[in-house]
């Protein structure tokens, strides 16, 4: 004869869509967009798929196999927390709908108690609460932890394909390049240009590279000394630099600043400096 810790997990299971149709009639309410307004019914399939494996992992608890419960929670966390971050949707409301689906889950665990008030007493309802919250809990830690590690790699991505995009060297001719800088210069930016434009020149064999500046909306101390940094690695590299794109007021207040330039090879533009270097006849 069955438990009646078997009996409650084949009622919900049995129960599953139910639950899931409950869960569904309510989630118009949620605030989140991925959940309450979308028009795509694929996100709909996705959440009727996720969610019944969230009631498959969440009533397992009841049958207390710790190992292959362990196992179910993980590859929960891993598949809802990647579906998540796919679909840009914040962590707080995940858990907004996570908490509808443990009160509706719950619901149903009241309706079987109820049908079976001969055999369930409150010490059972009680274990069953402990059992239920703590795995619940324990479930909502897993996909946090999961959110954050998938966040993480992706803004490592991110950053790391922002930073091949700021520190773009161009090769136009054998051996010469444009480095075209755009945006603001701060100090993680900076470090980016340190790190990454030597490495890029030498890989490329460049000896001459022109840094274009135009697009650089202010000239301070700091870019002027990130600016002077680099060209001096270039430089110990046996690669000659020019700078391009000083626009008058960066000039004024580079004289403002007291920033010296004159040891530096300096042109209004990228196409004067081509010209004037002799690479634009060759181009």
């Amino acid at each position: 004869m069955k438990s009646i810790n078997e009996q409650l997990y084949e009622y919900l299971i049995n129960n599953s869509r139910n639950i899931t149709e409950r869960w569904f009639a309510e989630k118009d309410n949620f605030t989140g967009a991925f959940y309450s307004n979308n028009s795509n019914p694929q996100i709909d399939d996705i959440l009727l798929e996720q969610h019944a494996l969230t009631i498959k992992t969440v009533v397992s608890a009841f049958l207390e196999e710790k190992g292959s419960l362990e196992e179910q929670q993980l590859l929960w966390a891993e598949t809802v927390a990647k579906s998540r971050i796919e679909n840009n949707t914040p962590i707080h409301e995940v858990i907004e709908a996570l908490n509808k689906t443990r009160e509706t889950i719950w619901g149903y665990v009241g309706l079987f108690a109820k049908e079976h008030d001969e055999v369930v007493t409150k010490t059972h309802i009680i274990k069953w609460s402990i059992v239920y919250n703590t795995s619940f809990d324990h479930l909502i830690y897993l996909f946090s932890e999961k959110y954050y590690e998938l966040s993480n790699k992706r803004l490592t991505a991110q950053q790391t394909l922002i930073n091949e995009l700021g520190t773009p060297v161009i090769p136009i001719l054998e051996r010469v390049a444009v480095l075209p800088i755009v945006g603001d210069i701060d100090t993680s930016r900076a470090k980016a240009l340190l790190q990454e434009v030597p490495q890029k020149c030498s890989a490329l064999g460049i000896e001459q590279l022109f840094i274009d500046i135009s697009a650089v909306p202010i000239m301070d101390t700091m870019v002027a000394n990130e600016m002077f940094q680099l060209m001096d690695i270039l430089n110990l590299l046996g690669i000659q630099t020019f700078m391009s794109g000083i626009r008058p007021e960066i000039a004024q207040t580079s004289i403002q600043l007291g920033l010296d330039f004159s040891s530096i090879p300096t042109f209004s533009s990228l196409k004067q400096a081509l010209f004037m270097t002799g690479v634009y006849k060759n181009i």
